[in-house]
């Protein structure tokens, strides 16, 4: 295990260093940020559906920017290019487990990444307007509970990131493997559209599928969208869920390096 903490700290640290990349990408969210907020208050018409406010939405949207990174579902830095061109023939030799190597990686990649730029958009969001900015957490319980289950769903997003390392090495195409998985992962999650607006029937089905886990969980539960007791049974729901893709990554990994031929002189 320490040489996974080890491959996590370094990634951490490394990303660390790009400051330059996160100002930029700080830019991008925070007018992604305003343009939202005032397309989703046109649409709502200053109704609140199903228990979710103007103020809430713009909360919702100001968090989900902040955290963008980890809702980002993607395959891990590099891998895509390593499994393309074959030098993922030289991690074969390494006494450490592949899925867990890219796994660690991929997770330190995105906390690193997260921390350099989710402080500033929060600032930022909580100066700005009542109607347009950033909300405090409806009750520090609220605020507890968001914080775990932002933990869960980044962990989660590393292990549906591996899924996708799997359909690359079955594929061979990295890019478009990504873009399916970022469309359905975003969709279904809450990424374009927060799940709130969406009808019924539709959200009823997607509180049992992971996506919504990774991040429209805990933007909920910091708005008082969902309440304790709720937020409780769907933390246990997101923590099977995590096993469950943890363990159905490692076996599909295994299989295809079993069947990964490298090609070349």
């Amino acid at each position: 295990m320490n040489a996974y903490s080890g491959l996590f700290k370094m990634t951490f640290k490394g990303e660390l260093q790009y400051r330059a990349k996160a100002i930029s990408g700080m830019t991008t969210q925070l007018f992604w940020g305003i343009m939202y907020i005032y397309l989703y208050t046109a649409f709502m018409g200053g109704k609140i559906i199903e228990g979710f406010s103007v103020s809430q939405m713009a909360s919702y949207i100001w968090l989900g920017q902040a955290f963008f990174v980890l809702r980002y579902v993607e395959l891990p830095k590099k891998c895509g290019k390593e499994i393309e061109n074959g030098d993922v023939c030289y991690k074969f030799v390494r006494p450490v487990d592949l899925y867990n190597q890219w796994f660690f990686e991929h997770l330190g990649y995105k906390l690193s990444a997260t921390l350099l730029r989710f402080l500033p958009i929060t600032v930022v969001a909580f100066l700005l307007p009542k109607s347009i900015g950033l909300s405090a957490p409806v009750s520090f319980t609220a605020f507890l509970l968001f914080l775990i289950s932002l933990l869960i769903g980044a962990v989660l997003m590393s292990a549906l990131s591996m899924i996708v390392v799997y359909l690359t090495f079955k594929t061979m195409s990295p890019k478009g493997t990504s873009t399916i998985v970022q469309t359905i992962s975003g969709l279904l999650g809450g990424f374009f559209i927060p799940l709130p607006l969406m009808p019924q029937a539709v959200q009823t089905i997607l509180n049992y599928l992971p996506f919504r886990y990774i991040a429209d969980l805990p933007l909920r539960i910091y708005i008082g969208n969902i309440g304790v007791q709720s937020a409780l049974m769907y933390i246990g729901i997101s923590l099977l869920w995590l096993i469950g893709l943890v363990v159905i990554g490692k076996l599909l990994l295994k299989n295809a390096l079993k069947k990964t031929v490298i090609q070349g002189g």
